[in-house]
């Protein structure tokens, strides 16, 4: 075969043109400290990438909706507790309410359960940001109001407090697959903090608020019945909290869960973004060596190129 001095400069730049990729490749890698730029860089690398990088984006997004979820539930626990202090106090005073024998004194002990009553509506109009947690999912509606309606079967005027939320769950899915409102669920509704729903003409009422509206109403009359104080009120009282505790221990345990989860998620990008690192990051030393070995390479390259590239004008006039 015979070789021409066309095929020998066309060979050389074209390798020379090789060299100088070389160089621009590792000289873009050492810039950013990333192997792939393009997905012609490396195809394999490139799909894995995408398979890590989605999985970290789901992984973080599942790690925003736990940490939504212990913020509305840490503001439930706590108002939760709340109202189990005020339960508590209202059985005392009912139990005290037993031994007293005098107006002033059933008076003072009415009084403080309406304030009892108003702190409890307060608890319930909890919120986080500017939702309601006890709502259900009309969590951008008031849900309780303390205020006086025509009873429905009297049609006398009655003290009571109405709840205008829903009885729906807010499921914010940590893992992927449909939300499950049974184990998704973050809130408790106005039903299963105070108790079921009573409906009263167009209003809804709920037990808790009713039986301590009933004790207050019974306290505030010229002859409290003692035996129904003792009796009926207190364990209708009692019966509330039972249910408020076993309520408040299921979020506690929800809490439990999330915990874990948040724990678990935080150890999956740990070793998500350590693939990604290991898939896209280069060895720096040895991008420095390559790159000072593709110099040399193209140094030497350039040399030689001045010995076997054709004579031209100059390089006689020089």
């Amino acid at each position: 075969m015979r070789i021409t001095e066309n095929m020998m400069t066309f060979n050389y730049l074209n390798s020379l043109n090789k060299a100088l990729e070389r160089q621009s490749s590792l000289q873009e890698q050492m810039s950013d400290g990333k192997a792939i730029h393009r997905p012609s860089d490396d195809p394999i690398k490139t799909i894995r990438s995408l398979r890590f990088n989605t999985n970290l984006a789901m992984n973080q997004q599942y790690t925003q909706n736990i940490k939504d979820a212990q913020s509305w539930m840490e503001s439930t626990d706590a108002a939760m507790s709340d109202t189990g202090s005020v339960i508590i106090r209202a059985q005392e005073l009912a139990v005290k309410a037993g031994g007293v024998n005098n107006e002033t004194s059933y008076k003072a002990l009415a009084a403080e359960i309406d304030g009892l009553i108003n702190h409890l509506v307060q608890v319930g109009n909890s919120q986080v940001g500017d939702r309601y947690i006890f709502a259900g999912q009309m969590d951008k509606t008031r849900p309780f109001e303390r205020k006086t309606i025509t009873d429905a079967v009297t049609g006398l005027p009655k003290d009571v407090v109405v709840y205008s939320g829903d009885m729906n769950k807010i499921s914010m899915p940590v893992q992927p697959g449909a939300a499950n409102p049974d184990q998704d669920s973050v809130n408790v509704t106005g039903e299963q903090l105070f108790g079921p729903i009573v409906q009263n003409g167009d209003n809804q009422t709920l037990d808790v608020f009713n039986h301590l509206i009933a004790l207050k109403e019974e306290l505030q009359k010229a002859t409290p019945d003692q035996s129904w104080i003792s009796n009926t009120a207190l364990g209708n009282i009692s019966s509330d909290h039972t249910r408020i505790l076993a309520t408040h221990t299921i979020v506690g345990e929800r809490m439990s869960q999330y915990e874990m989860t948040a724990n678990m998620m935080s150890k999956a990008e740990t070793t998500i973004t350590d693939d990604i690192a290991a898939n896209e990051d280069i060895d720096l030393a040895r991008a420095i060596i390559d790159f000072k070995t593709s110099e040399s390479v193209y140094n030497s390259a350039l040399a030689v190129g001045a010995r076997i590239l054709p004579k031209s004008l100059i390089d006689y006039l020089s």
